[in-house]
């Protein structure tokens, strides 16, 4: 009879404990799943890289270097018109800033139920990412590896707040509208966190060689909470009738002088090309000291002289 009251103890005691870590569980489980789910993208942000994209020419506030400045200078929007580009998938480091529905989900192991990958969807251009969790022990590819669109991702969670790297990437692109190149060194790290019903994914993309200093954006969505995700077929096809073989491109030594929208405004063409000075709000201090720009007349009458000469060499050949 006297057991009786030990063995109350101890169950009491074993009740306890399960509550004390049934408290402390599900904060790391909540954090696991937060994400998961059917996402809208928020278009609130910048209107115009959700639309046509920044004018040709136009790189300010991008920290870009010279070198990517000259690449992009021979870049034209016709591009996106070929066959052979049509249905080229988006990478990594520009899925998540374009429009389109993601859904985000989770694999656990079946015995620890430790969080073992994130997977994502994007529906335009069917973009499938994996971010393996420290719990998968998945290997580090080597250097050489091959490079995928979406790269090799890893993540942990600090907190409620989900840091995800991502490299061996393929070269591609910083904005797809002016040509802003990205090489294969490419690396990206995100802060990916829910406020309530918006998710927020902050990304920094690092580049030694087209990029000054890391390019950073942020990128909000909206839960959906009876989302679906609709397939995406891509049959590429003849837009515009083009010459066999004809690549839309621009010489070397073209340059992105006639920004209408920057002489409109009355803001130095300077400004236009971007780089790292132009990300911070002292660079306005330096924009007064810098002489008016060309008239109108004088740039539409450069641009034109380029389109010639450019023209001519292409007859030529």
């Amino acid at each position: 009879m006297k057991l009786m009251p030990i063995k109350l103890r101890v169950l009491s005691l074993a009740a306890a404990v399960i509550c004390f870590a049934a408290f402390l569980i599900p904060q790391q489980a909540a954090a696991q799943s937060i994400i998961t789910g059917y996402w809208n993208p928020l278009l609130h942000q910048d209107a115009a890289p959700y639309a046509g994209g920044p004018d040709p020419g136009d790189f300010a506030g991008l920290p870009i270097t010279e070198v990517a400045r000259k690449v992009a200078q021979q870049f034209d929007p016709d591009r996106g018109i070929m066959p052979e580009l049509q249905c080229q998938p988006f990478p990594a480091t520009y899925g998540p800033r374009a429009l389109s529905t993601m859904r985000v989900w989770e694999n656990l192991d079946p015995e620890s139920q430790e969080q073992t990958k994130i997977e994502t969807w994007i529906s335009f251009a069917a973009q499938h990412r994996e971010i393996w969790m420290p719990a998968s022990n998945h290997p580090q590819p080597p250097v050489s590896a091959p490079h995928s669109w979406q790269g090799y991702s890893t993540g942990k969670w600090v907190g409620n707040v989900l840091w995800v790297h991502t490299d061996h990437l393929k070269e591609a692109f910083l904005l797809r509208s002016v040509g802003l190149p990205l090489d294969d060194k490419t690396t990206m790290d995100e802060r990916i966190f829910r406020y309530g019903d918006v998710l927020v994914d902050i990304m920094m993309i690092s580049d030694p060689q087209y990029l000054a200093q890391p390019f950073i954006y942020s990128k909000l969505y909206y839960r959906i909470p009876q989302g679906n995700m609709d397939p995406y077929p891509c049959t590429p096809h003849n837009q515009v009738p083009l010459p066999e073989g004809f690549v839309p491109m621009h010489l070397p030594f073209y340059t992105n002088t006639y920004n209408r929208q920057f002489v409109n405004h009355g803001i130095p063409l300077e400004a236009a090309r971007g780089g790292e000075q132009t990300m911070f709000p002292e660079y306005q201090d330096f924009l007064k000291t810098l002489p008016p720009n060309p008239s109108l007349s004088q740039l539409e009458e450069e641009q034109q002289k380029q389109v010639a000469e450019q023209t001519a060499i292409s007859k030529e050949k």
